[in-house]
């Protein structure tokens, strides 16, 4: 029972996808079994365990243990678990790349629902009523990392409507004028063409 909660949580790190594999586990293990048949995907998978087990040891530790028992005990929902993780991280470094700000904001989003589920499978494990309290303050902490989310996009979207702002500025009572320079540009981009278009018929007339 204990593997069965844990595995599905490692499957789907949020709440609802966690009640819904826990009911599906059975169909979603037969659908997205790795055979191990390829080598390269093989290979592949090395490379993912080895960055998702990182990722957890850096991130929600208390998972790492859990990993390493689903792996002897249950191969297949141990290797979904992975790809799941794999695929978390590969988002986060994508806000990542958008800036160090929202990247964290996503980042302890996940960490806090990851606690979040764990102590749910750990309920349903054991057959006991989670930590009201230690629910409250993870929830508490949700609560405040959304909020930093939706500060950090109202300061996105102010700098947005202000360099749009900018743009229209510079246009509004230089209307022609850019149109002339974008002509301009037209023109210059067509004689170019045609010059090369020219050039390489003589070639083609001087080397038959």
């Amino acid at each position: 029972m204990i593997f069965r909660c844990l595995s599905t949580l490692l499957l789907k790190i949020s709440l609802t996808s966690f009640l819904m594999a826990t009911l599906c586990l059975p169909e979603a293990i037969a659908q997205k079994s790795v055979t191990g048949d390829d080598s390269h995907s093989l290979t592949s998978f090395e490379q993912s365990e080895k960055e998702a087990i990182e990722f957890v040891k850096e991130h929600h530790p208390e998972l790492v243990s859990l990993l390493e028992s689903l792996k002897s005990m249950r191969e297949k929902e141990y290797q979904m678990a992975i790809r799941e993780i794999s695929r978390t991280k590969k988002r986060l470094d994508g806000f990542a790349k958008r800036g160090q700000d929202i990247y964290e904001i996503e980042l302890d989003a996940w960490k806090i629902q990851s606690k979040i589920d764990l102590l749910i499978a750990k309920g349903i494990a054991r057959e006991k009523e989670v930590d009201k309290d230690v629910m409250r303050g993870l929830l508490k902490d949700q609560v405040e990392n959304q909020k930093k989310r939706w500060n950090h996009e109202l300061e996105t979207l102010a700098k947005r409507q202000k360099q749009i702002s900018g743009l229209l500025l510079m246009t509004e009572g230089h209307e022609d004028e850019k149109i002339d320079q974008q002509l301009a540009a037209l023109q210059n981009r067509v004689g170019s063409k045609i010059g090369k278009s020219k050039k390489t018929k003589q070639e083609a007339k001087s080397n038959p």
